[in-house]
């Protein structure tokens, strides 16, 4: 019987601990939070654009092969970026304020769906990357501005993460790609202030 109550103990002494409850977030915590995810997505969108560009500028001056590598490239950045974020943002470790749940879960998924994008499309060559035209752009812009709203934040995106890069935060993207980006159209990452206004394409409003 000594020997089960010790072997019983022992079993039990090295059992998992039990992790600690979420941590409930107040308002202006969460808008930090949601802000350092986020933000480093846009700066990622605004690498996108850029080769987007370059690409375009290629395709006009014409007489020369196309090389979709740095924008594919890009684009596997807009992924990785979009699945960081929608892991932090579903971190079990912490949980969001009353009412805003749902608006952050929305643009959880809207991460979720973009990164899955951005990698089929990386796949495409040239041609096909110039006239994409990026689904659900308008579904991503309006979660963002739901979220944003819901959090108590600016409505400018741009200034958003200027914002918290400013006060020390890890957003770091003052300059808005997949939602403040410039206003071109088409291309899988032409960023426009309001999704899917420009003609091909707007890349998802991926800011705050």
């Amino acid at each position: 019987m000594a020997a089960c109550a010790t072997l019983c103990l022992t079993v039990l002494g090295c059992s998992d601990p039990e992790p600690p409850p979420p941590e409930v977030l107040s308002v202006s915590a969460a808008g930090g939070a949601y802000l350092d995810a986020v933000c480093p997505v846009n700066a990622a969108w605004d690498a996108a654009d850029l080769e987007l560009d370059r690409l375009r500028l290629a395709a006009g001056r014409g007489g020369e092969r196309l090389d979709a590598r740095p924008l594919a490239e890009a684009l596997r950045g807009v992924a990785t970026a979009s699945e960081r974020a929608a892991e932090e943002l579903d971190a079990a470790s912490r949980r969001w304020p009353a009412g805003t749940e749902a608006a952050v879960e929305s643009v959880l998924a809207s991460l979720q769906d973009d990164a899955a994008q951005a990698r089929r499309v990386a796949k495409l060559d040239a041609d096909e990357l110039l006239g994409y035209a990026w689904q659900d752009a308008d579904v991503t812009g309006e979660a963002a501005a739901a979220a944003r709203a819901a959090l108590g934040l600016p409505e400018d995106p741009e200034a958003a993460c200027a914002e918290r890069e400013e006060s020390g935060g890890a957003g770091g993207a003052g300059e808005a790609g997949g939602e403040a980006g410039g206003a071109d159209d088409a291309g899988p990452a032409a960023g426009d202030p309001e999704p899917g206004n420009s003609g091909n394409a707007g890349a998802p409003e991926q800011a705050p």
